[in-house]
């Protein structure tokens, strides 16, 4: 039997995907289409997700007084240089997300093999966190996205995850579903839908498959 579990926090909308914090704030951000600012996007939506932020806050930046911690938060993301050209690595987003530590924000950086980082990810969309995960491409370029969900088979009590739904800032914001891209991961045997060094498929919207690589996560969470 098929199983598909979304994050607690989220409800989708004709709007796009809203979050429960706040009474309610949407999340979805689109990223710009000549930066390079995948991870500082998925971190604000799920910084909204979390509550710690709201969607009219994140887009209003410069209204933020530079000593609050919404200010160092703008200031991390402007010293990565204009329009974050060179990508971000966990550390960046790392420091991103400890500028909310004294409100109870805190992340994990998680890496390893494929079925590690995917079960860590799946334990965190379980426990109301909001895990961002980062796949590579062909030709060796990354991304950040937030995963909303996951999907899977059961049998008998035994539960094998196939798919991550993720909300992907580079892509158009969803509006019947709380994501817009899909990465397969496994087949409900538990074997890996591909082999190589780009072992996952990925789709969005138009429907094009395209191999990648998970390779690593930051579960983002609030005690």
């Amino acid at each position: 039997m098929n199983k598909m579990t979304v994050s607690p926090w989220l409800m989708v909308s004709p709007d796009g995907p809203l979050t429960y914090a706040r009474g309610g704030q949407l999340v979805h951000l689109r990223q710009g289409g000549l930066d390079g600012a995948c991870g500082p996007y998925s971190v604000v939506m799920a910084l909204i997700t979390l509550g710690v932020m709201g969607y009219g806050e994140a887009r209003n930046m410069y209204l933020w007084h530079g000593n609050s911690r919404e200010g160092r938060f703008r200031s991390e993301i402007r010293s990565l240089g204009a329009l974050v050209s060179e990508g971000t690595d966990h550390k960046d987003m790392l420091r991103l997300v400890e500028c909310f530590s004294g409100v109870g924000v805190g992340a994990e950086y998680v890496t390893g093999s494929k079925k590690d980082i995917v079960q860590q990810v799946q334990d965190s969309i379980d426990c109301m966190s909001a895990p961002i995960i980062g796949v590579r491409w062909p030709g060796g370029s990354g991304h950040w996205m937030m995963v909303v969900g996951y999907q899977g088979y059961e049998n008998e009590g035994d539960f094998q995850i196939t798919h991550l739904l993720c909300l992907d800032p580079g892509s158009e914001t969803p509006r019947t579903s709380l994501w817009n891209a899909v990465i397969e991961v496994f087949n409900e045997d538990g074997s890996s839908v591909a082999s190589g060094p780009l072992p996952s498929i990925h789709w969005g919207y138009d429907g094009k498959q395209e191999s990648c690589r998970i390779e690593d996560a930051i579960l983002i969470c609030k005690a």
